[in-house]
């Protein structure tokens, strides 16, 4: 009795086991093929990205079409630390107008940002509007890009920009979802 307890105990194991390593190769292969595609997309970071976030929300992807989801939850994630971020240095008695300026501009990009997610978020989860989706991410990717660019636009005393790191990242995050949109919308 015992050694046929043990052996439904290990096909569940077993079959469990397949059935997350199937869906974590889902993102292996999907990351591979976004990378490939997009030269401003880097694998590694695809991966440890979306396996990140699986691992915090417990929930593995089963299609494309989940990974699609996730990428835009975790960059509305991103962009949600960025903001606070922004919002503290704000209050930094050290930086010069030039760079206070800059920050609340990107505060304010930012925000119009998270909103173009969410609306990116609706269309895609609704009624599979790739288009409108693909249009707001693009927005939202766009926001980085301006937030940084705006620090080199005028530099004072040497000032550089406090953000450049977490804009990048929020771009790779960015990018990730549009390889996504882009790949189901090759596969239609």
């Amino acid at each position: 009795m015992r050694f046929l307890t043990y052996v439904i105990i290990s096909i569940l194991f077993l079959s469990q086991y397949t059935t997350n390593a199937s869906r974590s190769n889902l993102i292996v292969r999907s990351c591979r093929e976004a990378s490939k595609n997009d030269p401003n997309l880097s694998y590694e970071f695809c991966v440890t990205s979306l396996y990140e976030a699986a691992c915090k929300t417990k929930l593995q992807p089963k299609k494309l079409e989940d990974l699609v989801s996730m990428s835009i939850q975790v960059t509305k994630s991103n962009g949600t630390n960025i903001i606070s971020i922004i919002s503290h240095d704000l209050q930094n008695q050290t930086h010069g107008e030039h760079v206070k300026a800059c920050l609340q501009d990107c505060l304010n990009l930012y925000n119009d940002s998270l909103s173009s997610l969410d609306d990116a978020m609706v269309a895609f989860n609704t009624s599979k509007d790739l288009d409108t989706a693909n249009i707001n991410v693009s927005a939202a990717l766009d926001d980085s890009v301006t937030c940084e660019d705006q620090f080199k636009e005028r530099k004072e005393d040497n000032e550089t920009s406090p953000l450049t790191q977490e804009n990048h990242v929020y771009f790779q995050l960015n990018v990730i979802s549009l390889s996504f949109i882009q790949m189901i919308r090759h596969r239609y």
